[in-house]
């Protein structure tokens, strides 16, 4: 984060003011959750993040571009977070979906029903960049996040109880995700979307 704020020294005085000015109109997502309008500088600093972290260019030079935002694309109708094998961790998808959209995901750990601050344990998993999905004949599902959510949270199967026929949690557990589109450095406003973990073949 500290060098990608360094590269506002690098910029001439038109490329600050140019920073500035989208500043001013585009509010960006913070690290504690929150969507405000910031400093030019700040504002660059967190563009050029997720830039990187979606793979792309840094272009510190260049604001962002305008964005076409698809909206709440995904549910967890029939996805979520189900055990059954390797399980999935995933989205159904509710409109059409373009190749080359990218996506960045927050997810919980694996909480109680009675949980009463859930968003407040949202941690990064990644970035999701499926290939072309469609909302025909009941919606395609996304690649599985399941590694991603592996390597941050741990994992979402139950114990082995020889007592269960189906493996199941005890009392249930649940994931809550918080999801946005990625468009050249900016993400678009975010929604939340929670699931039951359980087993499905």
């Amino acid at each position: 984060m500290m060098k990608l704020s360094t590269q506002w020294k690098t910029l001439n005085r038109d490329q600050r003011r140019a920073w500035n000015a989208w500043a001013k109109s585009n509010p960006v997502l913070l690290d504690d959750g929150t969507v405000r309008r910031v400093s030019g500088h700040k504002a660059m600093t967190m563009v050029l993040r997720n830039r990187t972290l979606a793979s792309d260019a840094l272009n510190e030079d260049t604001v962002p571009t305008a964005a076409p935002w698809l909206g709440e694309v995904f549910s967890v109708r029939d996805a979520g977070a189900t055990t059954a094998g390797a399980g999935y961790i995933g989205f159904r998808v509710e409109q059409d979906v373009p190749a080359g959209t990218k996506w960045f995901i927050w997810g919980t750990p694996l909480l109680l029903a009675d949980e009463t601050k859930p968003l407040a344990k949202l941690q990064f998993l990644g970035v999701l960049a499926p290939d072309t999905l469609s909302a025909a004949d009941g919606g395609d599902v996304t690649p599985s996040l399941g590694s991603e959510y592996l390597a941050v949270h741990g994992d979402w199967h139950p114990p082995v109880d020889p007592e269960q026929i189906t493996p199941a949690w005890v009392p249930d557990r649940f994931i809550w995700f918080r999801v946005h589109q990625y468009h050249d450095g900016q993400l678009s406003p975010g929604w939340v979307l929670s699931t039951l973990v359980y087993y499905e073949v």
